[in-house]
Formats: C-alpha cells, structure tokens, sequence
C-alpha cells in the first residue's frame, strides 16, 4: 500500500431508544433497543475525510431524536475544523446521513449514482422513500450539484490511495460502503449496510429495505472487502462504543 495507514474515528452525536421490531426484519417483539448516530472520520497525515454528516437539530427534534454532542464540536476535539474539510463521503441520501452540508463549505461531496437517480425520481415521494430522507436536503444535494460540488460514482472506486467506496445497495438504493487501509488491515465503515452487529452476524436486514435480497448480498461483500471481521463498524450499534478505545467522551478510535 502505497500510503500510510489511516486512523478511523466514529463520533456519536445523538441517540433514541428504538424498538427491535423497529429495527430486525421479521423480529416482531416489542422490546427497547438503544440505537446510536454516528458519523466517522477518516485522517492520516496526508489526508483527512468525513463520512456522512449526520442529521440536523431541527430534523432530529421532529423526530424525537436526542440530540448530543453537535457535530462540528466532535470534529473539532479531534482537531478538524469542518469548515476545511475538503472530502466528505456521503454512504447514502437517509436523513441522518446527509442533513449538515452547511458545515462543510468546501467539501465535495461523493455519492453513487443509483442513489441520488431514486432519491430525485419518481418514487421518492412514496413510502418509505419519503419517509426516510428530507425534502430539504435533497434539494441542497442538486444545487451542490449545480454548484459543481458533487462527485459520482457508479458501483466501486479507489477514490484516494487507501480508500475506497463500493456499491452494496439493499438498505438503500445505492448504499456505500467506504473500506479504509488501517494499521490492523482493511476496515470497512458499513454504515447502514448493517445498523448492528446483529444484522450481519444472524443475516437479519433492517426492517425498512429498499431489496432484501440485496441487503443478504451486502453482509458478505462486506465481510469479502475487510482483513478481519473486527474491522466491520456497523453505522448505528452502541456496541460500537464498548467494542473500541474512547479518546474522549462520545468518540472511539476504531483503527
């Protein structure tokens, strides 16, 4: 590998206690389950990137969301001002993956193109289509697009030396998976393509999916992409915070 290894930060910026038949494709108990927000940072001394940007406090309160630590603040104990982050992966166009591109003025941002083709189409004001992204920031993605600013990928790329993105679909329509060269191997930040270690370890989508089928694909290309299945971070299990090292108080290094 041609560059060097990359340390892979999540830092938590909200929570909400969600319910397993909320969360498990066909798990019809009604029984609390604690889900976190997370969005993750990439850096290495040549290179710094963001994926996803989390939600805003204004969809997180109509949605009954608890809101944390803001995220710039979390960037910013890690040293990043987002203001100069220059790249920002977005995994998918779900509310609370895409909500605070205000913050980053400078980004580009990457996306797949499946994704961003369903989510301006025909069927984003279906259920749960509508249901799972806003209006507002879709809208914001297609003058960034205007702007120049959005850069798009169709199935997998190498997008920095280290870095990659792959297509795995089944959450969402062109869900991304981002696979990062670490000390301890290739990682792979799957974000939404397994909310919880549960999800990949029984083989159980999450209960919204836009194709099952392709959900049950994207837990073994998942595991085909990384070194070790301890390098998979799954995009919202607390699990997460108890599984690696806190450097500070809502933020675990991961590799």
């Amino acid at each position: 590998m041609e560059t060097e290894p990359y340390t892979i930060y999540a830092v938590q910026y909200a929570s909400r206690q969600a319910r397993l038949n909320e969360v498990f494709y066909g798990d019809f108990h009604d029984a609390p389950l604690p889900m976190a927000y997370f969005v993750w940072v990439i850096i290495n001394p040549s290179r710094t990137v963001v994926v996803d940007i989390g939600f805003t406090m204004e969809s997180g309160r109509k949605r009954g969301r608890q809101m944390g630590r803001p995220i710039d603040q979390g960037l910013s104990l890690l040293g990043v001002d987002p203001g100069a982050v220059e790249h920002v992966v977005l995994t998918h166009l779900h509310y609370d993956h895409v909500g605070n591109h205000a913050l980053f003025p400078r980004a580009k941002f990457w996306i797949q193109d499946e994704e961003m083709r369903v989510f301006t189409g025909r069927y984003a004001r279906f259920y749960p289509y509508n249901q799972l992204a806003e209006a507002d920031d879709i809208c914001a993605l297609v003058r960034l697009n205007y702007d120049g600013r959005l850069r798009f990928v169709d199935g997998d790329k190498e997008v920095w030396p280290g870095i990659s993105v792959h297509r795995v679909g089944g959450h969402a329509p062109g869900l991304q998976v981002v696979r990062v060269w670490t000390r301890r191997g290739y990682a792979v930040i799957a974000s939404d393509a397994l909310h919880y270690y549960r999800n990949l370890e029984a083989h159980i989508p999450f209960y919204l999916t836009h194709h099952v089928g392709q959900a049950q694909d994207a837990f073994e290309r998942v595991m085909e992409l990384v070194d070790s299945p301890e390098l998979v971070f799954p995009g919202h299990d607390p699990g997460v915070s108890e599984r690696f090292e806190h450097v500070q108080d809502g933020i675990v290094r991961l590799g």
